[in-house]
């Protein structure tokens, strides 16, 4: 009973990325999120793996249908506090620009559950500048299977911050109603903007998603980002996420 839960949404999260998908297709082209939500080696804020990961996505936004990302990411735990991270971006579809950024982080964690990061995007060609971006997670454990995770990150230099702007900034909160058989369900509040034309960059998204655990330190992870409120809203943005601990 346990292994069928925990084996049987996995291929429902597939099928909700490719409905996704199809559903929206022929709405135009425009970059997904800003930019901040994407300028770490986590490709979803979260404290330090319990073993050396491999980490996989496949991204799909409504905005751009004819391209799909593929971000690839390893986290190595160096030490009980001490986890060190290096990823690639990677999009496919339309255009020639496929590998757009490399990402190396590290990240430490503090008594109480709370771990702090930096990031830096390397472009890996001369169109795109660097990003530099510090980040902090918090969990929290409500009693029984209710628990929350609150993430905030700021960013600065050319990749994170657009039109002069100082720095950019995004806050995000998760509550999780944790089932047996290693079945989450968690609905994220993510809102972000930056110094220079916050009403322009502002976006406050809805994302629920089910999170199916399949031994430890791995687990898959399907999500769907819904627009609240803001000019930069999400119209929907399809990811699965594939976490494999070693």
């Amino acid at each position: 009973m346990h292994r069928n839960r925990k084996v049987t949404p996995a291929p429902t999260a597939a099928f909700l990325v490719s409905f996704t998908a199809a559903l929206m297709a022929g709405l135009g082209t425009a970059p997904a999120f800003n930019p901040i939500h994407e300028s770490s080696y986590n490709l979803e804020p979260r404290g330090i793996f319990e073993t050396t990961t491999l980490s996989g996505g496949f991204i799909v936004d409504s905005r751009s249908t004819n391209n799909w990302m593929l971000p690839v990411s390893l986290a190595l735990k160096a030490s009980r506090q001490t986890e060190l991270g290096a990823g690639i971006k990677t999009q496919w579809g339309d255009g020639d620009d496929h590998v757009p950024y490399l990402v190396f982080g590290v990240k430490f964690l503090v008594p109480g559950q709370t771990s702090f990061q930096a990031d830096l995007l390397i472009p890996a060609n001369r169109r795109n500048g660097m990003g530099l971006s510090l980040a902090s997670h918090h969990r929290f454990n409500y009693g029984g299977p209710l628990s929350g995770r609150l993430a905030g990150r700021i960013g600065f230099m050319e990749a994170l911050v657009r039109n002069d702007g100082l720095m950019a900034f995004e806050g995000a909160f998760y509550p999780t109603l944790t089932f047996g058989g290693g079945l989450a369900l968690e609905l994220g509040l993510i809102g972000s903007s930056q110094n220079k034309d916050f009403e322009d960059d502002l976006a406050i998204d809805l994302q629920p998603g089910i999170i199916v655990g399949a031994g430890r330190g791995t687990n898959v992870q399907a999500c769907v980002a819904l627009g609240l409120a803001g000019n930069a809203k999400e119209q929907m943005r399809a990811k699965l996420l594939v976490n494999h601990g070693f």
